[in-house]
């Protein structure tokens, strides 16, 4: 299907409020009332159920509050007499405060490509914690923090959690009908196929499944198992094409997700496609491979968390030598000494150090960051347009039942086709995406980077940042761009998208300090 286009997708547009106290009361700005997201009737939870970020100014006191997982963002700024609240990052900027670097968080952000915590690029820029109450009067601010907790649950055999499983996301869908025709995105994995699935049996078809194709050198898996699974099913079935301009994506991605993830440019077309099919709502399957499937779990990793080790988990984690040696490719030293890998250790084992006493620390660990702080930023920023994104596995009811499972029932998806398998026995032979089986075409991996690579050196050449950039070797990385522009083998790593990350970040940062 032909490309649609994101350039009418606007970070900018999103609501803020800011409130300075001065000796003649207070001054405000922007919306005084604001309720975003979407909110799960029922439950009985201090917390209701659901993605949100509410706020209100009464005249006298600001009172904010968001979902139990803070998946919903909203960046804060509270610096001398001033609160500035958005779920657009270039909003707070527009506050009188230092624009300083926070390079603990950038220490991590630049090994693991996502922020942990609360963390943001700026040293006086904040995210909200999940199931927070944030006040601010008269320019004091108080923050009561939401707690992680997730009440014990009772000890299952595979069998009785396989069911218990059906049963719980079954549920969450009821919690969740449609209350139009919607579109559903279908990958070639579990999370979509199981929303997909249940859909259907509980009487609710799509008005239509769409997949992407990824840019090269991705496979084309998910588009071959989404085809399958949308015959079988008589649905409607688009695709859509990558990007044609990997820059134009990637700066249009690292606007809708504040600066603070990477790697979702290639989900752009799908967030046009939306737009121009005017969708109001979708289903995403956040943290279902998180939560059921083992996703990045390995048995060192689990025991290292598990018996305190988290200084070396955190080694781990953050990349060996070869990470380190790229960084000191293309980022200047002055640079590299505010971001050293022993700071990034340091910022990440406290963060580890905060789960170890969990059910599944490790899961706990993953879900809490990586989940929250990059996967999430798919369906509540890039896709902010769409009226409702529904996201059935952060169900309250389903969390925390599959966040309490035995380790071992999740690992390679076991417990998670089994659900599907049995819920669902008369799909049980469409098969899942191989990984291996479909291998991307070297030649137009090749020239797809290198059409991308002529294309980034002409915007940085015209960049305000690239004479005085503080961050990058600017010289050595026109040379690459050059040479990889030119060359016939497709390069080893794609590295397009930190630069021109680090580049937006530098232009926006008026003071830097190191």
């Amino acid at each position: 299907m032909k490309f649609h286009p994101f350039e009418t997708l606007a970070s900018r547009t999103r609501p803020f409020f800011a409130a300075r106290k001065t000796n003649a009361g207070v001054k405000i700005d922007g919306l005084p009332t604001c309720n975003l997201g979407h909110v799960i009737a029922g439950g009985g939870r201090p917390v209701p159920d659901g993605l949100f970020v509410n706020w209100h100014w009464d005249g006298d006191r600001l009172i904010v509050t968001n979902d139990r997982y803070g998946i919903y963002p909203l960046f804060y700024s509270h610096y001398g007499s001033e609160i500035r609240i958005s779920p657009s990052i270039y909003h707070i900027l527009d506050g009188d405060f230092p624009k300083t670097l926070n390079f603990p968080g950038l220490a991590v952000f630049l090994r693991l490509d996502f922020f942990i915590g609360e963390d943001t690029p700026f040293e006086h820029i904040h995210v909200l914690p999940p199931g927070s109450r944030l006040t601010w009067t008269q320019g004091e601010l108080t923050l009561e923090r939401g707690s992680r907790e997730v009440p014990a649950g009772v000890p299952l055999s595979f069998d009785d959690s396989v069911d218990r499983y059906i049963e719980l996301f079954a549920q969450s869908i009821r919690r969740r009908p449609p209350l139009e025709a919607f579109h559903l995105p279908l990958s070639g994995g579990r999370d979509s196929r199981h929303i997909l699935f249940e859909l259907i049996k509980q009487g609710h078809r799509p008005d239509r499944v769409v997949t992407v194709q990824p840019h090269p050198p991705v496979d084309d898996e998910d588009r071959r198992i989404a085809a399958l699974l949308a015959q079988e099913l008589a649905l409607d079935h688009d695709e859509v094409s990558y990007s044609p301009s990997y820059l134009a994506a990637t700066l249009k991605d690292i606007e809708l997700t504040e600066m603070c993830a990477s790697a979702h440019t290639w989900l752009m077309p799908l967030a046009g496609y939306l737009e121009a099919r005017a969708s109001r709502y979708i289903y995403d399957g956040l943290a279902g491979s998180v939560l059921s499937g083992g996703f990045q779990v390995t048995d060192e990793k689990h025991s290292l968390l598990s018996n305190g080790k988290t200084s070396s988990l955190a080694r781990m984690l953050l990349g060996g030598t070869d990470k380190e040696r790229t960084l000191q490719a293309q980022l200047r030293s002055s640079f590299i000494k505010c971001i050293p890998k022993e700071i990034a250790v340091e910022r990440l084992s406290h963060e580890l150090d905060s789960h170890t006493k969990q059910r599944n620390p490790l899961v706990s660990y993953i879900f809490w960051n990586r989940t929250r702080r990059l996967v999430s930023l798919i369906p509540v920023s890039m896709l902010s347009h769409v009226q409702t994104v529904f996201c059935p596995y952060l169900d309250h009811d389903l969390f925390d039942f599959l966040i309490n499972l035995n380790p071992n029932d999740t690992l390679g998806n076991r417990l998670h086709d089994e659900a599907i398998k049995r819920a669902y026995p008369q799909y049980a032979h469409i098969p899942y995406e191989s990984k291996t089986n479909r291998p991307a075409d070297p030649k137009e991996h090749r020239r797809y980077y290198n059409r991308s690579a002529r294309e980034t050196l002409g915007h940085l050449v015209r960049h305000p940042a690239l004479a005085t950039s503080g961050m990058i070797k600017t010289e050595r990385l026109a040379a690459t761009l050059v040479r990889d522009s030119l060359s016939r083998r497709p390069p080893k790593a794609w590295y397009l998208h930190t630069l021109l990350h680090l580049f937006e970040l530098e232009r926006l940062a008026k003071t830097v300090q190191g």
